[in-house]
């Protein structure tokens, strides 16, 4: 080979190069975050404003791209097929095949085009934009002015192009601005599920940030502590009885009824009790003294709303009020942060058993879980839209029509429920189990 055919293939592998260097930039600037951007952009990297100022502009973006690409790619074939192809046919007349010698300038011409464009699809496509997703914040600052530039050498042709693009998708009904629709909900958590897969996010960190998507979905109602569990005192208690229920149940915020508990008046703060005690000695307490105003909500308050009063008053506790205006529950600021973080115990909190999987159908369940947590333990799809019922033993409680007892059983949608254990009239624990007609159902779907 002379060197001028040597000199034709350094320029067809100048041009690939070209054509990769545009393939490296677009996936690159495509692909960068702008959340690396900003802080480049507040210290004031001009070539981080120039990659938003492309993020902004994305037909722009691509039409600039596709300028430099087009040309890149048509200028190393033609020049490939004009230069290389009449040497491959010169090589293939000399074999002294009769096909290959009748049609040699046509064979070389389509062989040195199939090699061209391998080359460019590999090492002018793939490989720099393999690349690039890799480093796209390093490649997407290195390559932002010579974009720029070239976009300023080439806007007419890029002004030409955008405007066709942009009328051709409008009569397709489409938008001209190229602004991607705002990320939903569903989206963030399949990045977040594709990051836990691989050992990017970890277990805890993709439950807390599930769960502070639904956070602002969920009432009060289906948080707070029902009013059968609340610990109250009534306002005429006497101190000694105040003290023991302080010293029992170790709470240092206590509600105080009125003749009824559907009448709270206030919240006996415990710092504040001590404060009225002086030298270990008794005094009268009069309580209606010390009580602090009660904070009421509704049960179907969002707890995300609940959450920003209770930060802004400096509230720690409310109390839960139904339709009738009666007492519905209560509920605490560290019952909504644990909606985000799950339980929060002291060293007082024993820690209660939700659910424990006695084998591959069978669960005991705590009394007080929603039908949505049991949905989710068993694998199941009891119908909750349908079922007028915060908790699993409220549904059985309907379903069997009458107090609870240990030993009673009923069975809903092919599951067997059956009552463990009744405390104070109230379901506790709960043994259900998937018949067998359903798992064999369900391992024939499989």
């Amino acid at each position: 080979m002379d060197v001028d055919l040597w000199s034709q293939i350094f320029v067809i592998l100048l041009l690939i190069g070209v054509n990769a260097f545009f393939a490296a930039s677009e996936m690159a600037i495509v692909s960068v975050r702008q959340s690396k951007l900003k802080p480049l952009i507040e210290d004031g990297n001009k070539s981080a404003k120039i990659v938003d100022r492309f993020i902004e502009e994305p037909s722009k973006l691509l039409a600039t791209i596709q300028v430099g690409v087009t040309f890149a790619g048509f200028f190393a074939s033609g020049l490939g097929a004009q230069t290389l192809a009449p040497y491959l046919g010169q090589v293939l007349e000399r074999l002294n095949v009769p096909i290959l010698t009748a049609y040699a300038y046509t064979i070389a011409f389509l062989i040195i085009t199939v090699i061209i464009s391998y080359v460019t699809l590999v090492l002018g496509e793939l490989v720099p934009k393999r690349l690039a997703l890799g480093w796209s914040d390093k490649i997407a600052l290195f390559v932002a002015r010579p974009i720029l530039f070239f976009s300023k050498i080439a806007f007419p042709i890029v002004r030409l192009l955008t405007a066709s693009t942009n009328f051709v998708v409008k009569l397709l009904g489409g938008e001209s601005i190229g602004h991607e629709d705002e990320i939903t909900k569903e989206e963030i958590r399949l990045m977040i599920n594709a990051g836990e897969e691989r050992g990017i996010i970890r277990e805890t960190e993709t439950e807390m940030i599930n769960s502070i998507f639904e956070f602002d979905d969920t009432v009060v109602k289906e948080v707070m502590t029902p009013r059968t569990d609340i610990v109250a005192v009534s306002v005429d208690a006497t101190l000694d009885e105040i003290l023991d229920v302080i010293v029992e149940e170790h709470f240092s915020r206590i509600p105080v009824y009125e003749e009824t508990i559907d009448n709270i008046i206030g919240i006996l703060y415990i710092k504040d009790l001590f404060g009225m005690m002086k030298n270990g000695k008794e005094i009268e307490v009069s309580l209606k003294d010390i009580i602090r105003p009660a904070y009421f909500v509704p049960e179907y308050k969002k707890i995300d709303e609940l959450f920003k009063e209770m930060q802004k008053s400096k509230t720690h506790i409310a109390i839960v009020i139904d339709e009738y205006g009666g007492t519905a529950g209560l509920i605490t600021i560290e019952d909504l942060l644990e909606e985000i973080v799950g339980n929060i115990f002291d060293e007082y909190d024993d820690e209660v058993l939700e659910f424990e999987q006695v084998d591959d159908n069978t669960y005991l369940i705590n009394g007080m879980l929603s039908i949505d947590e049991v949905n989710d333990i068993m694998d199941i799809e009891l119908p909750e839209d349908e079922l007028e019922f915060d908790t699993i033993s409220g549904m059985i409680l309907s379903l069997s029509g009458k107090m609870p007892e240990v030993g009673d059983e009923v069975e809903f949608d092919d599951i067997h429920f059956r009552i463990e254990e009744v405390e104070d009239k109230r379901i506790t624990k709960i043994r259900a189990i998937k018949k067998a007609k359903k798992v064999e159902e369900e391992e024939y779907v499989k």
